[in-house]
C-alpha cells in the first residue's frame, strides 16, 4: 500500500473536494454523484449536526486527514470522510441544508473555527485499491467498523476490484484483506445479494419497510440457517451460492421476518426464532400449517423440535443432578428450601415417568 500512496498530507480547496459516488453507507437509491442527494441523507441520517457543532468549535482535525483520489472530471473523490466533508460544506454553504437551517445558522454564528475551513487536509492515493484496503482495514476490523450492510458492500466493491483466478481464491483474498474467516465473507456478500433481491423487488411492497429500517443482520443470519437457506435456493457451499435464488419462496421469507401485524409483530417476531422457523421450512407438515396462519410455536409442534427440547432437556436436567450430589457434602448449613425443590423435583420425575408408560403402553396396544 506504502508505495502507491503520497505520505504528506497536502491541504486542498474544499470546493475540489467531492463525495464519493460509491460510498457504501449510502444506499443505492441515493445518487453518490448528486451533492445535494448525498448532504440531505447525511443530515438526515449520520448526525452531521453534532459533528458540525464540534469542527465549527475546535476546526478541523489534521490529524484525521480526507483520504482522496483523483477524479477525472478534475478535483477529488474523497474515498475517506464523507462524513466530515459534508459538515464543512454546510459549515461555508449553509444553503445547501435542506433541513435543520436554524440549528446550522446557530453553529456558524458561535463557530470559531468556520473561516478556516476554506482548505481541509488530505492524504492522495494514487491507487483505487489502496484506499479499499486501508478502509477494510479501518471500518471491517478497526476502531470505526461500518454496520453489516455497508461491510457487505465494501466487500462486493472490493471483490469487483480483485483479479483473482476462481471464486474460491477471491473468497481467501477478501477474508484475508479484512482479518475475517472464508465463510463469513461469503455469508455477508450472499446475504447482500438477497438483501438487493429484495430492494429490487420494490422491499415487496410491505408496508413501512425500505433500507433505512430493514435488517440486514438479522436477514444474513438468516440464510446461515441450512433449511431457510435451502428454502430461498441459497448454497453456501457453492462459488456462486445465490445463483439459484427462489423469488416466490424469498417474498414468503421476506414476508415472514418484516412485515407487521396489527399488532405490530412480524410472523418470525425475535431473531431467536429463525432456529424454529428453520425447523418449519425443511417439514412439509409444518411449513403448509405455517402458510395457512398457525402460529410459529404452533407449526414447530409439527416438527421434530419438541422432541429434541425433551432430550436435551432431560439429558442436562441429569448432568445438573448429578453435580449436584458430587457436590452435596460440602454443605455446612443444608437449608430447607433444598428439600423442597428436591421435592418438587421427584413430583415432576414422576409426573414424567408416569407420561412415558402411559405412552409405551399406548404402543404396544398399537402394535
Amino acid at each position: 500500500m506504502q508505495q502507491n500512496r503520497k505520505e504528506a498530507i497536502e491541504y486542498v480547496p474544499v470546493d475540489q473536494l467531492f463525495f464519493d459516488p460509491e460510498n457504501p453507507r449510502l444506499p443505492r437509491t441515493v445518487n453518490g454523484s448528486d451533492e445535494q442527494e448525498v448532504i440531505n441523507w447525511m443530515l438526515e441520517n449520520e448526525n452531521v449536526i453534532e459533528l458540525m457543532a464540534s469542527i465549527a468549535e475546535k476546526g478541523f482535525f489534521p490529524a484525521e486527514p480526507l483520504l482522496v483520489e483523483n477524479r477525472v472530471q478534475g478535483g477529488y473523490n474523497v474515498i475517506e470522510g464523507n462524513r466530515r466533508l459534508t459538515a464543512v460544506k454546510l459549515l461555508l454553504r449553509p444553503e445547501l441544508a435542506k433541513i435543520r437551517k436554524n440549528s446550522i445558522s446557530e453553529i456558524i454564528a458561535e463557530g470559531k473555527y468556520v473561516d478556516s475551513l476554506l482548505e481541509l487536509p488530505v492524504i492522495k492515493f494514487v491507487s483505487s485499491n489502496d484506499i479499499q484496503l486501508y478502509l477494510g482495514y479501518r471500518h471491517i476490523t478497526g476502531v470505526q467498523p461500518w454496520d453489516s450492510l455497508a461491510k457487505a458492500r465494501y466487500l462486493k466493491k472490493l471483490k469487483e476490484s480483485l483479479d483473482e483466478e476462481n471464486q474460491s481464491a477471491l473468497y481467501k483474498s477478501l477474508a484475508k484483506i479484512i482479518g475475517s474467516r472464508v465463510d463469513h465473507v461469503k455469508l455477508l456478500l450472499a446475504g447482500l445479494a438477497v438483501y438487493e433481491k429484495i430492494e429490487d423487488s420494490g422491499f415487496y411492497q410491505i408496508d413501512g419497510l425500505n433500507e433505512k429500517n430493514i435488517k440486514f443482520g438479522v436477514l444474513y443470519t438468516a440464510i446461515n440457517n441450512g433449511n431457510i437457506a435451502d428454502f430461498i435456493g441459497v448454497n453456501l457451499d457453492d462459488e456462486n451460492p445465490t445463483q439459484d435464488i427462489k423469488e416466490d419462496e424469498l417474498k414468503e421469507l421476506a414476508t415472514w421476518m418484516f412485515q407487521k401485524t396489527q399488532d405490530g409483530f412480524t410472523r418470525l417476531g425475535e431473531s431467536r426464532n429463525l432456529r424454529q422457523l428453520n425447523k418449519i421450512v425443511n417439514n412439509e407438515k409444518a411449513l403448509t400449517a405455517f402458510r395457512r396462519g398457525r402460529t410459529l410455536s404452533d407449526a414447530v409442534l409439527l416438527t421434530d423440535e419438541p422432541i429434541e427440547i425433551f432430550r436435551i432437556s432431560i439429558k442436562e436436567s441429569l448432568t445438573s443432578l448429578e453435580t449436584a450430589r458430587d457436590y452435596v457434602h460440602y454443605l455446612s448449613h443444608p437449608s430447607s428450601s433444598y428439600e423442597e425443590i428436591l421435592r418438587e423435583i421427584r413430583l415432576i420425575s414422576k409426573s414424567i415417568s408416569s407420561v412415558l408408560k402411559d405412552k409405551l403402553t399406548e404402543e404396544d396396544d398399537d402394535f
